[in-house]
């Protein structure tokens, strides 16, 4: 008998989205079957492909899968101040080579760090064994970290270490990724086809002072390979620096690529974490005492460690010593993390009680509670009605993006956290959620986020959470600070009280250093989706709000069809290119986003054969092949829109929309949207890289009588046709004038807008 499954249990197994599988049940390449109004599949079949695909068989479906299947090592470019230790941890990736389990690689540098930091002894010289290698034969006494470092190796038992002690810190059934409570290393599900063995198999606690007996606890025996590899790590010189985490840029390097996107964990590089634990500390008064703090998602401990640093900086300042400074602050239990990778966690700590002042015999210093645990469960199991505030004044993080959750959490999530109640679950908006939670009443709040946050539709719930609940102290532009990843970041820092009327937020560009520009609270309050358009000042707004208050303003949203470009699933296979100028019978031009400019399109030279079928998505053709057409430009900053009536296909980079708006010209549509106006409202209201079709229907368009539009239509012909560069510009200054006295600007307004928008780009060449 057949089981049958759901098109979100076909995406997971094949690390593709829902809206692939339908696709590719719509073009053939999986047989779908209704239940209902459910398109269900065999999960024999869909195995199947998942095997063909994994194997490399079905190239051309593999090319299309979600980035969340990538995989490999890499060492993050800024994760860490000092280029020597970028170095090391590329030569530790080398050495171990995806055959060195990563807990013996992650212990051979951790003592060599204590030893460096002053915390241990230097060993006399043994041959050419290494630390860890004489470590795990008794032959190493590694004095009160002793128990710390084996649980790293999945070869002691939980509870030996005092304060961090107990079942939260190793994580019952809670882990959010569902891992066994007793598999401490993230990497663990990779660890099989090098030959290891998983934590999981049973650590048990080995005793003070003796061998570690890493053979009966889970860890492989250290074949000559093994010990090879080792001896090569323990002649690399690894100096102590502190403030940089080298254990936790080590374990990003080891970590499977894989593991890091479905948990949406991604490293923090340091400048962003000087900037947050600065912008974070700044709000909470220097005379109070040191604050309690939390990393709800702590990783290795880099923002912890930052704040440790900046605690006891403040603290000798007022003339404590460095040791008491230390005390204080791990009495007081200051610093509080949460993460579910539990190696993570155990670095956290080693990283931590790296930081304390040596005691000259070896001892572990007290710890602060780092615990292995699953924040966003802790809040989704509070009863209602629980208290709304926590016992922390900071929570601070670089929160996981993307986090992919089962579909029995995103049921429970959905019911229990506001900002998943529409659109489902972000993992980093309910951590926003759940981190004011963990506030008490004034407390702060710092976090890293995507940029996405401050106008894309589905974070609007937590968008209104924010804006009408806490006090917005700032929000920093980063730009792209994470390497090998385009995702554009902010940080923000919140208080946790309402807002007061005239409350400003200081919105930063890190990326340029300039100064802060006040943007009053109640603007984000009163913007549609509640949108955080940091962009506009505001005069700027004022010109947003204008044009959304216009007389007669309209939207094209419900007036007009849109297409996507052709998606083949493998332009190499599909898109060709004849120099020779022999095109086959039966291929057709088709265009790319770089093949559009203002008012028209250039044909590049590439061609193809348009057969839905072999595809993965197309639009109806009848869209395609419309006698009159607009073609934008689907990733740009700006708004780029030509005109078409050769019917014309596009991929997927060149998006179309067919106006029909009754009453308006589609050329009138045309040179509004490629207007200065219209332009400098989406780069304002928007600030995306991406134009979505939600951006075009959301864009005010001015009302204009019949006799108006005949003359700037006119004008678009002339435009389209002329081939003189200070022709095509005087042409579309002439076009702007019409429609800028449209909105009824002002000259004041006029010269603004003028100034931040320019004409657009000259079109490409002919061929």
């Amino acid at each position: 008998m057949k089981e049958w499954i759901t098109a979100a249990e076909a995406a997971r197994m094949l690390s593709i989205s829902i809206a692939s599988v339908r696709n590719w049940a719509k073009a053939g390449r999986l047989r779908g079957v209704r239940s209902g109004r459910t398109l269900v599949f065999d999960r024999a079949e869909v195995e199947a492909l998942k095997e063909a695909l994994d194997s490399g068989r079905a190239a051309r479906l593999r090319s299309r899968r979600n980035k969340t299947a990538a995989d490999g090592a890499f060492v993050p470019a800024g994760y860490v101040r000092t280029k020597a230790y970028e170095r090391l941890a590329r030569q530790a990736a080398e050495i171990a080579a995806d055959r060195l389990d990563p807990r013996l690689a992650l212990l051979e540098l951790a003592l060599k760090l204590l030893i460096g930091r002053g915390h241990l002894e230097a060993p006399p010289e043994a041959g050419e064994a290494g630390l860890a290698e004489r470590f795990l034969e008794g032959r190493l006494d590694a004095g009160g970290f002793a128990p710390l470092l084996r649980e790293l190796c999945g070869i002691g038992g939980a509870g030996e270490t005092g304060a961090a002690a107990g079942a939260e810190r190793i994580g019952t059934a809670d882990a959010a990724d569902g891992r066994d409570a007793a598999d401490t290393a993230s990497a663990a599900d990779e660890r099989d086809a090098a030959g290891t063995a998983s934590a999981a198999d049973g650590p048990a606690r080995a005793s003070e002072g003796r061998p570690a007996d890493a053979r009966a606890r889970g860890l492989p025996p250290l074949d000559a390979d093994a010990r090879r590899r080792l001896r090569e790590l323990a002649r690399l010189s690894v100096p102590y620096v502190e403030g940089d985490d080298l254990l936790g840029l080590v374990h990003l390097s080891l970590a499977r690529l894989r593991l890091r996107k479905a948990t949406g964990a991604y490293y923090t590089p340091s400048a962003i974490v000087e900037s947050l634990v600065d912008e974070a500390l700044a709000a909470w008064p220097e005379d109070a005492g040191p604050p309690r703090v939390i990393d709800p998602c702590c990783g290795s401990g880099n923002i912890l460690i930052r704040v440790c640093l900046a605690l006891k900086r403040r603290l000798m300042d007022r003339g404590l010593a460095a040791r008491e400074a230390d005390r204080l602050l791990r009495e007081r239990g200051a610093l509080t993390g949460f993460d579910i990778d539990g190696t993570a966690v155990l670095l956290a700590r080693l990283n931590l009680a790296l930081l304390a002042e040596p005691d000259g015999r070896g001892g572990l210093p007290p710890e602060f509670p780092i615990l292995r645990r699953d924040a966003l469960r802790d809040a989704a199991s509070q009863p209602a009605g629980s208290p709304e505030s926590g016992p922390y004044d900071l929570v601070i993080g670089n929160p996981p993006w993307g986090f992919r959750f089962p579909p029995e959490e995103s049921e429970l999530i959905k019911r229990r956290f506001r900002t998943a109640a529409v659109f489902g679950a972000e993992s980093f908006g309910l951590f926003i959620e759940a981190g004011l939670a963990m506030l008490r009443d004034g407390g702060v709040l710092a976090y890293v986020l995507p940029e996405s946050l401050l106008t894309v539709d589905r974070h609007a719930e937590a968008r209104r959470l924010i804006a009408e609940q806490t006090e917005m102290l700032g929000i920093t532009l980063a730009g792209s600070p994470f390497a090998g990843v385009s995702s554009q970041a902010v940080t923000l820092t919140l208080r946790k009280r309402p807002p007061g009327h005239g409350h400003a937020v200081a919105v930063r560009d890190g990326r340029a250093g300039g100064r802060a520009e006040p943007i009053a609270q109640r603007r984000f309050r009163a913007n549609p989706g509640f949108a955080f358009n940091v962009r506009a000042t505001s005069a700027e707004h004022a010109i947003l709000e204008r044009m959304r208050t216009a007389p007669g303003v309209w939207h094209l949203k419900d007036r007009c069809d849109f297409a996507l470009g052709i998606v083949t699933g493998d332009n190499r296979a599909h898109v060709r290119e004849f120099p020779d100028g022999r095109v086959p019978e039966g291929w057709e031009p088709v265009l790319r986003g770089a093949d559009v400019s203002a008012y028209r399109v250039r044909h590049t030279g590439r061609y193809i054969l348009f057969t839905p079928e072999r595809f993965q998505q197309t639009a109806p053709e009848p869209l395609y092949r419309a006698p009159e057409k607009l073609i934008y430009r689907f990733i740009c900053a700006d708004l780029v829109f030509a005109w078409d009536d050769r019917q014309l296909l596009t991929l997927n980079s060149a998006n179309i929309i067919i106006p029909r708006a009754p009453g308006y010209r589609m050329k009138y549509v045309l040179a509004a949207l490629n207007s200065r106006p219209v332009r400098f409202y989406h780069t304002r209201a928007h600030g995306s890289v991406k134009v979505l079709r939600r951006h075009i229907e959301a864009l005010p368009l001015p009302a204009c009588p019949p006799e108006e539009q005949e003359r700037i239509a006119a004008l678009a012909d002339e435009l389209i046709a002329c081939e003189d560069p200070a022709g095509r510009l005087e042409l579309y200054e002439a076009i702007d004038r019409r429609v800028l006295a449209l909105y009824g600007f002002d000259a004041d307004e006029q010269r603004l807008v003028a100034a931040r928008i320019g004409p657009p780009a000259a079109p490409r060449p002919r061929p």
